[in-house]
């Protein structure tokens, strides 16, 4: 009996220790089918050793009494248990608090988790209002709310709401502002899942305002019912969901779908006409408040769009904002751009000064450009160089410039197997095309004796890079190749040296 005392007290203290670093290693990075592998056999081994050491230890007193040392030994692990236990809960409570484990995730998860009865579930009967109405009755929701992306919900011809996903945000009376994350599946269960004070874009633009959405469906209940069109579609289709989707404003280019609705949809006193949406002829684009409905997994049907208050820009007006978006772009960039609508290459020394390359004419693939100059920052531009490339045509290769005068422009074929590079040294007012010394290259890749290729053979030229006075051009025999000849310039391109092979 001595010894299964003796044995099954040391298998306590051992399981002890290791339950202790198990549960705190659970805590800390989470995993709990992992662990559940070690702490169920753990727990069950510390659990039936603990009863026969209680057991075999009242023996052992009636038969004889302890050594010192045993006892000194027992009182050693009674002491070691006791500041495991500190340790391991102790750091565990501080990871918790401080946010650094997946304890802390889980009780944060807790914490901001609510569980909303979906009682309107009909929206048919109660509209989308029902469920803000749910939200209101168990949630301080703020007076104004805005969709951080999208409101959407999906129901069955009855009009039974099966699904539900919405992130809403709003500032409360105290100013702060609150993130409501909606997830709701019928399936899973009769409540709303609601995520609190999560991360958004917290922007409160106008066009994201929750409100529209329930004056559009109220006044699309009065015009065309979104029950009648269910009902139409599920004599026709096999489906048996259907989905209502808001996303605030959004624009369109076309009338495919479209049902107009009269109406004040951002409640300033103030409407438009349906003649915004026939000015779609032309071209242009129109933007509204928009709630589509629609059969979730049938692309063949288009979705019945209704806009409120859309307002039409015309072709030429897009033109204009997507170019000042553009510029915009270029100045926050540290290299070039390129406007993909029009070929046009930008780039900006500062918020004032910049050049772009703009298509004055174009065939089969390839462009001839002209250089343009801006000291307003885009405000205006004028022609600083009617043929920087001196007659070559291709497609711009890249814009830079290292100071106000001194800039690098590039210039490849349609297939980009060769490019050329122009320097300026007047800002942009003349271009030169630089030569590189080919004669003084003494090695090649390894790749070029596979090839058969010669120095010659490198004449794709890559954009310069620049570090302190030193400017470096590496020649590459195409586009996208890994290895090329190296050449080098002191003197802002004035004269260049083979530096070699990369």
């Amino acid at each position: 009996m001595k010894t299964i005392c003796r044995i099954s007290g040391k298998i306590v203290f051992l399981c002890w220790l290791m339950l202790l670093y198990l549960i705190w290693d659970l805590c800390r990075y989470g995993g709990i089918r992992r662990h559940l592998l070690w702490l169920i056999p753990c727990a069950w081994i510390f659990l039936i050793s603990l009863v026969l050491w209680l057991v075999s230890r009242q023996s052992v007193k009636k038969d004889q009494s302890r050594s010192r040392a045993e006892k000194l030994i027992f009182l050693a692990e009674v002491v070691i248990g006791f500041l495991a236990a500190v340790f391991f809960g102790g750091h565990t409570v501080y990871q918790a608090v401080s946010g650094q484990s997946a304890l802390a995730g889980k009780l944060d998860e807790l914490k901001r988790e609510r569980s909303v009865l979906l009682e309107h579930d009909n929206f048919f009967e109660d509209g989308a209002e029902g469920i803000l109405e749910d939200l209101r009755n168990a949630l301080e929701l703020p007076e104004e709310l805005y969709i951080s992306n999208q409101f959407q919900l999906t129901f069955d011809e009855e009009g039974t709401i099966r699904t539900i996903y919405a992130f809403l945000y709003g500032e409360n009376e105290q100013g702060e502002t609150r993130t409501f994350l909606i997830d709701y599946d019928a399936d899973e269960s009769g409540s709303m899942s609601v995520r609190l004070d999560g991360q958004a874009d917290a922007s409160y633009a106008d066009e994201m305002r929750l409100d529209p959405m329930f004056r559009i469906l109220e006044e699309a209940d009065r015009e065309s019912p979104c029950e009648n069109l269910v009902q139409a579609w599920a004599e026709t289709w096999e489906d048996k969901t259907y989905g209502i989707l808001y996303m605030g404003r959004r624009s369109f280019d076309s009338y495919d779908g479209l049902i107009f609705l009269s109406g004040d949809a951002d409640g300033d006193g103030q409407e438009t006409s349906d003649r915004q949406v026939s000015q779609l002829l032309p071209g242009g684009e129109i933007v509204g408040y928009e709630v589509s409905l629609y059969l979730p997994d049938n692309d063949e049907v288009t979705p019945v769009r209704y806009i409120m208050e859309p307002e039409y820009r015309s072709p030429e007006e897009l033109q204009e904002e997507q170019r000042q978006e553009q510029e915009e772009t270029a100045k926050q960039s540290d290299t070039w751009t390129v406007d993909r609508t029009d070929g046009s290459m930008y780039f900006f020394y500062s918020d004032h000064l910049g050049w772009r390359l703009s298509v004055a004419d174009a065939a089969a693939g390839s462009r001839f450009y002209q250089l343009e100059k801006t000291e307003d920052g885009g405000v205006t531009w004028e022609t600083e160089n009617q043929d920087p490339f001196g007659g070559q045509i291709g497609v711009a290769e890249g814009l830079t410039f290292f100071d106000e005068n001194f800039g690098i422009a590039g210039l490849t074929n349609a297939s980009e197997s060769s490019s050329r590079l122009y320097v300026t040294i007047d800002g942009g007012a003349t271009y030169a095309e630089l030569a590189f010394p080919y004669d003084s290259v003494t090695e090649l890749p390894e790749s070029a004796a596979t090839y058969g290729y010669t120095a010659a053979d490198y004449d794709y030229l890559c954009m310069p890079e620049k570090e302190g006075s030193l400017l470096t051009v590496r020649a590459v025999s195409a586009a996208g190749e890994a290895e090329g000849l190296l050449f080098q310039s002191a003197d802002d391109g004035v004269t260049w040296t083979w530096a070699g092979i990369r």
